[in-house]
């Protein structure tokens, strides 16, 4: 099911990339080079090896009340979904009503009565999943969503500005329109023009009780039997579903909930990278970021000028002799590339190979353009950016130098290069399905996926297409880093809701005052490995 729209709103996702200014200084001296991680799999008991993984059990514990144990339970329930999920679909077209994990981790599958929903159940019920009734199957949710859309693109001006998504919801097994902001009258005349398609979930919405203007008062056509209406309308709240799916998804890409660039600027003082804090927020806050709108801000990928030239050959070869660190170098480091006005700062994604060779795979609007030098905190270059789709995917690789090959021969993912976790393969996201990330500015978060197969809008600038969401934390610098499952692979972090919030606190403090939910918007693995036809990632 896809999520297609070009509508702008508020709410929306910004880019995930940091960019800056080189003060013209040498690098900051190599700190000195960490222990080589362990590559192990994600304990299947806390006490077992958790001080190897304290982040991440912390993360899980942190964001979703989750042991290591049970994250890897939930993994594997939605693999199993998701590789069920095309067969099903296919197969009992007239039946199916989509899959989901509930917020207890059961796998759900939507099931219509009939006959051809009598197999489909039993199907279900002999793989160890639980049946839910449901009205309608994906293929008319599909349709319906289409139909929506038309709707909404025919709307006025003023009342399609107030829709900031559209989505299928299959843990509802509806059509969900969000809205953010808007009088009684227009989200009444909202409701009305959408012929009981869709639920409506609002977001900074009065409450009709003390607002005085009758609803749907612009009038238009209404699916109410000609009478502006009410229903399904959920006032000053905002509609969350059961499978986590909030307010603030887009229409086909939100503007109104779901993306900014997560590149962030690579901010830079004399002595290196300015460090988090108050100094870092403000400088970002100066370099065109909207602060607590939950827009997508595309302006995060902008540049100052850059009083420096290219390093020459003499320079790049000093750095890579005289500041290289030992060790692996796993999914989740922060890397630079410079570009004709500054510097790019972003995180990197999985490691894999392209026709026998050591790649890592990273976010395109990261990458600058093809040819493009990557290089490591401390200015050691490290490989070529090639491969660079922008429109669509943002995927790009980053293909590693000979000498520095074997840092990047590891399946291994994490945050400040401590406690890492083993990736042995890929999977396709679930609604409801619960995934982490990490990247180099705010290290490991985790959260629910609420959307599959979803075009993302970022700010007008670039569409993320077939995305999936999580809701979680993800900020400037976190771009190109890694979404994952349990230990499987689900995709690459692309954009955010809250990249303009400068910190994931700042970030929790304004959703939850705006009534809508961080999220990351993230490029599925599989389109990642299909449009780099031979790459395969790293699994041992």
């Amino acid at each position: 099911m896809r999520i297609s729209s070009k509508l702008a709103a508020l709410g929306a996702a910004a880019a995930l990339v940091v960019t800056a200014t080189p003060a013209g200084a040498e690098p900051a001296p190599a700190p000195a080079a960490p222990p080589s991680p362990t590559a192990t799999a994600l304990p299947a008991l806390d006490g077992a090896l958790g001080p190897q993984l304290t982040s991440l059990v912390e993360a899980l514990k942190r964001d979703l009340g989750l042991t290591p144990e049970q994250f890897l339970d939930q993994a594997g329930i939605g693999q199993r979904l998701a590789e069920a999920r095309p067969g099903w679909e296919q197969k009992f077209r007239e039946a199916f009503g989509g899959v989901w994990l509930d917020d207890d981790g059961t796998g759900i599958v939507g099931v219509v009565e009939g006959a051809i929903g009598d197999t489909l159940r039993d199907e279900a019920t002999d793989a160890g999943f639980t049946v839910r009734d449901v009205a309608l199957t994906t293929h008319e949710l599909d349709a319906r969503e289409r139909q929506v859309g038309a709707i909404v693109e025919g709307m006025p001006t003023d009342l399609k500005e107030l829709v900031t998504g559209v989505r299928v919801d299959p843990t509802r097994n509806a059509v969900v329109v969000t809205t953010r902001g808007g009088d009684a009258a227009q989200l009444g005349t909202i409701d009305s023009r959408l012929h009981d398609l869709a639920e409506v979930d609002m977001i900074e919405a009065p409450d009709p009780a003390s607002d005085t203007a009758p609803f749907g008062s612009q009038g238009g056509e209404t699916g109410s039997g000609g009478e502006p209406t009410t229903d399904g309308l959920t006032p000053a709240a905002t509609g969350e579903g059961a499978g986590g799916a909030g307010a603030g998804a887009g229409l086909g890409a939100l503007t109104g909930g779901d993306g900014g660039s997560l590149g962030s600027l690579a901010l830079l003082n004399e002595t290196g990278f300015i460090p988090e804090g108050p100094m870092r927020t403000i400088v970002e806050l100066l370099s065109g970021l909207t602060p607590g709108t939950g827009s997508i801000i595309d302006g995060m990928n902008e540049t100052v000028p850059n009083p420096d030239p290219q390093p020459t050959p003499q320079a790049r070869q000093r750095a890579r002799t005289d500041a290289a660190p030992t060790g692996p170098v796993v999914g989740g480091t922060g890397y630079m590339v410079r570009v004709p006005n500054g510097v790019l700062e972003c995180s990197t994604g999985f490691n894999g190979e392209l026709d026998g060779k050591p790649v890592v795979i990273t976010a395109a609007h990261c990458a600058g353009a093809d040819g493009t030098r990557a290089a490591l905190a401390d200015g050691e270059e490290f490989g070529t950016m090639t491969g660079t789709e922008r429109e669509a995917i943002d995927t790009a690789l980053i293909a590693v130098d000979e000498d520095a090959a074997e840092r990047f021969s590891n399946n291994l993912v994490s945050a400040d290069g401590n406690a890492p976790q083993s990736i042995i393969g890929t999977a396709e996201p679930v609604v409801g399905q619960k995934a982490c990330k990490t990247g180099f500015r705010t290290g490991f978060s985790c959260g629910t996926v609420s959307q599959v197969d979803a075009d993302i809008d970022v700010a007008g600038s670039r569409t993320i297409a077939g995305a999936f969401t999580v809701d979680l934390c993800a900020l400037p610098g976190d771009s190109g880093g890694v979404v994952f499952s349990g230990d499987r692979a689900l995709g690459i972090s692309s954009a955010s809701n809250v990249a303009d919030t400068g910190t994931c606190a700042n970030a929790e403090a304004v959703s939850k005052a705006a009534g809508f939910t961080p999220r990351l918007s993230a490029v599925p693995i599989s389109d990642v490995l299909a449009a780099h036809p031979g790459l395969t990632l790293r699994t041992n």
